[in-house]
């Protein structure tokens, strides 16, 4: 026999329907407003866009739905394991800026067997950029692993070995950890006086950052759509 439900159980149902109702809504207006911001970023850049040909222009703009909405969509769902804020007004990541560029923790012989372990297709890794001018930290991913001389090739930086050392002198490979990622996640630069104002994260940073796993950065994790 079904148990009859009470008044104080009746206003308890409803009380937890009307927060499924609304907790979405609230989601939804983050989401549009990330989507608001990527688009707005976007179509600056194009507008501003110097040697590109029409063809192009119209694949990019074509394209410009389905990132800005899985930049959107990963924003949101990595912003409740991330250590960082993310701000949907400015589609951004906001976290304690350090008085020095993060350099490479540990010795070259750990990185090395660091990378030899866990250098996979796919992994987001730090490239940490120097010139007399600015330091940042870039975000790439792993598109190549070559055991047979201890190195891999990253998808927009080229090559680097295990151990850091990159085809120029103005880019070295972390090994991560939140310290440096955090530095790389929100944009943070600095010159020869120290901290600057951050630099904005492209569209492609954005979906790198949404595949962080924070606790160990060994592994890339999915975008839910």
């Amino acid at each position: 026999m079904a148990k009859r439900l009470t008044a104080d159980d009746r206003k308890s149902t409803l009380g937890n329907q009307q927060a499924d109702i609304f907790q979405p809504i609230a989601q939804h207006g983050d989401f549009a407003e990330l989507c608001s911001a990527l688009y707005e970023r976007e179509l600056n850049q194009l507008a501003h866009a110097e040697d590109i040909s029409v063809a192009a222009l119209q694949r990019r703009l074509a394209s410009l739905p389905f990132y800005i909405q899985r930049a959107a969509h990963g924003c949101l769902r990595a912003a409740s394991e991330s250590p960082l804020s993310l701000d949907v007004q400015n589609a951004s990541w906001q976290g304690p800026q350090a008085s020095q560029c993060p350099q490479s923790s540990g010795t070259a012989k750990a990185q090395h067997q660091w990378f030899e372990k866990h250098a996979s297709l796919g992994l987001v890794v730090p490239v940490r950029y120097q010139t007399p001018e600015l330091k940042t930290i870039f975000l790439d991913s792993i598109d190549r692993v070559d055991h047979t001389y201890n190195r891999l090739h990253l998808n927009y930086r080229g090559w680097f070995t295990f151990s850091g050392e990159g085809e120029t002198g103005t880019e070295q490979l972390l090994k991560p950890n939140k310290r440096i990622m955090t530095a790389a996640c929100c944009g943070h630069q600095w010159n020869h006086r120290g901290r600057i104002n951050p630099r904005t994260l492209t569209l492609r940073e954005l979906l790198l950052v949404a595949t962080l796993d924070w606790k160990k950065f060994q592994a890339a994790l999915s975008i839910a759509r």
